[in-house]
């Protein structure tokens, strides 16, 4: 089978394998890795081949935008101190613990190798916590606090990434000086240019139409950025997280309360980047099987459970700094129970914080540097095992968790939606026929996420609500996904 067969078969099977994952009540990345460990038996399949610049280029864009397309720049301003700082703080020592535990642990790791296995260790995502079905609410602030710190630690862990990549490319370490000067290069020029590259898109989007014109524009953004962070040598996190920012804050104006675009548009954009994001994390656990057995073939020196001990040891030194760094930034009233509760709620931040399949991109686009294959295919080894093991441990076991830690009020996100719902229609009603509801119903929701009152996820029901209000009225003929065929 040629390799363009089997980039065909894989792509026509990642549907199937969910469903059936669905329905086997299985994780599906569990299904996901196994299946691609079992084709790495099979005869015949081309051999896996996967060009480092081209993870970077093509998987790691998407799933950067698509998971932070969907947060405000409220929550990091009412989260700055307890989530953004936090998470830097906590990458950072993350990142130089890891590595000097597994130098410690694998001798013939150097310490480039031991940084990489600290900067993927460092990665952590939400989205097992935001979407486990069934699972018991906590207070929101604990939830945007964990957002925060994702963020912030992705940013940190990156750059430490491009730091070490440099390293290993050129076989010494920078000096102090040019590595403060092009970090501040590749944060403050990243943040810059992703603030005018999201807001070149807003403009564009603006008069854009039909829909999936919008749609294209919008799936052109991370890769923009990801080719303008490589041409210019800035950070590729933090470009597109500001664009992404940009883009999600010109959704609606804060003053008039006019959508940026087709409320069409708005709908479609939210469905595309959820199905994008979905899909690209299903392929990397796909290939992170594939590639481990091969990984496993090439360390001769190290048995499976000398690197299953050495992940299973990582694993638990990152819980342990999670919950230190959460038992730190917490913050109780000094009343009875409260110190139980600081505990509790540092515990279920860190439970809640499973290993990110960025950590898998990271690890599969290590070049082949000549003098570390060995130490490549270790670090392969170890953090397919300690992200795997991250999903699988917490991800299964993360509602029994939260249920048992009793910390959230189950009302809570109900009694915001009704206060977002009560005041978008207020508004409305104060508007009158004369006037545009459905603007008067932004302005209202945006001024309560604005105060704190309601969450992200809250605003955006909120405003997909009022959306889909808003294209109904418009008509059959203007609620249209796209336009005509092309005339020939």
């Amino acid at each position: 089978m040629s390799a363009l067969h089997f980039t065909a078969l894989l792509l026509a099977l990642l549907g199937p394998l969910l469903a059936l994952a669905q329905l086997l009540r299985l994780p599906a990345t569990l299904l996901l890795f196994a299946s691609g460990l079992v084709t790495a038996f099979l005869p015949g399949l081309p051999p896996l081949q996967m060009d480092p610049q081209m993870l970077m280029l093509l998987f790691l864009p998407p799933i950067l935008y698509a998971s932070t397309a969907r947060v405000t720049w409220h929550l990091l301003r009412h989260t700055l101190m307890p989530g953004a700082l936090a998470g830097a703080v906590v990458a950072l020592t993350t990142m130089l613990a890891v590595a000097a535990v597994a130098h410690w642990l694998l001798p013939s790791l150097g310490w480039p190798s031991s940084l990489l296995l600290g900067v993927i260790a460092a990665l952590f995502d939400t989205r097992l916590f935001h979407e486990a079905v069934g699972r018991p609410k906590v207070p929101r602030i604990i939830a945007d606090r964990l957002k925060a710190r994702e963020m912030a630690a992705r940013v940190v862990a990156l750059a430490g990434f491009v730091l070490v990549l440099q390293t290993l490319t050129e076989g010494h370490a920078p000096s102090a000086a040019d590595m403060a000067l092009g970090l501040a290069w590749s944060l403050l020029g990243g943040a810059i240019a992703g603030l005018a590259i999201g807001r070149a898109v807003v403009w564009l989007r603006a008069w854009a139409e039909p829909p999936p014109v919008e749609i294209a524009i919008s799936i052109a953004t991370p890769y923009l950025c990801a080719l303008a962070a490589a041409w210019l040598g800035l950070s590729v996190v933090v470009l597109i997280m500001a664009a992404a920012l940009t883009v999600s804050a010109a959704r609606v104006d804060r003053e008039t309360g006019a959508p940026g675009t087709s409320p069409e548009a708005l709908i479609s954009a939210v469905a595309f980047w959820e199905v994008a994001s979905l899909l690209v994390s299903s392929l990397l656990y796909f290939l992170a099987g594939r590639a481990l057995l091969g990984a496993l073939s090439a360390l001769d020196d190290w048995p499976l459970w000398h690197t299953a001990g050495a992940a299973a040891a990582i694993l638990v030194l990152v819980l342990g700094i999670e919950f230190l760094a959460g038992l730190a930034s917490a913050v109780e009233p000094r009343a009875a129970g409260a110190t139980r509760r600081r505990v509790v709620a540092a515990a279920v931040l860190a439970w809640a914080s499973t290993r990110s399949v960025i950590g898998l991109i990271v690890a599969l686009s290590v070049p082949a540097v000549p003098g570390i294959a060995t130490e490549r295919d270790l670090v392969l080894v170890v953090a397919t095992l300690v992200v795997l093991g991250s999903v699988l441990v917490q991800g299964m076991t993360l509602g029994p968790a939260v249920g048992a830690a009793a910390l959230g009020d189950a009302t809570e996100e109900q009694q915001e939606q009704e206060l977002a719902v009560r005041a978008a229609r207020d508004a409305a009603a104060e508007a009158g026929e004369g006037g545009d509801t459905f603007a008067a119903a932004r302005r209202a929701s945006i001024r309560l996420r604005e105060e704190d009152r309601i969450g992200d996820e809250v605003l955006h029901k909120t405003l997909r609500e009022t959306d889909i209000k808003a294209r109904a009225s418009e008509g059959p003929a203007a609620a249209l996904p796209g336009a005509g065929p092309p005339n020939p």
